[in-house]
């Protein structure tokens, strides 16, 4: 089995996956593609950087290959700081109204950072189910 096709298998299935064999797979080894993760503009960005630099494709093609690789090479989930992030860093990044997120910014600056999700979810009048839903992607410290 030639090293092209051993690359390509290692390529999700899905929209796209010839586009991104072709295209990127003409300039250098699948391998740096299936090594990176990036949102979808991270991906965009780094496609525009490698049109800059030859690769070719009409506007849709590029765009179906942003997509294919936003959606099977995304970003790794960033943890949401509770003690540090602003209101609108938490309804964005943890999907939360801006009456809860408000709540808790003001919260926090009336008590003093949050040492627990114990501590978090004492925070008045803020959904907990949502809060409990993003549990995952909450921490209370700079700390890796």
């Amino acid at each position: 089995m030639s090293l092209a096709v051993a690359q390509a298998q290692d390529l999700p299935a899905g929209k796209g996956k010839d586009l991104v064999e072709n295209t990127c797979g003409s300039c250098h080894g699948l391998d740096v593609v299936v090594a990176q993760h990036a949102s979808k503009d991270g991906w965009a960005s780094i496609v525009d950087y490698m049109v800059s630099r030859g690769a070719t494709g009409t506007p849709e093609e590029i765009a179906t290959i942003v997509d294919y690789l936003a959606k099977n090479f995304p970003a790794a989930a960033a943890k949401t700081n509770v003690n540090k992030a602003t209101s609108m860093d938490l309804q964005t990044q943890l999907e939360l109204t801006a009456k809860d997120a408000d709540a808790i910014v003001k919260y926090r600056a009336d008590h003093g950072d949050f040492k627990d999700w114990d501590g978090l979810a004492k925070v008045p009048d803020v959904d907990t189910a949502k809060l409990t839903a993003k549990k995952d992607s909450i921490v209370f410290t700079d700390a890796p």
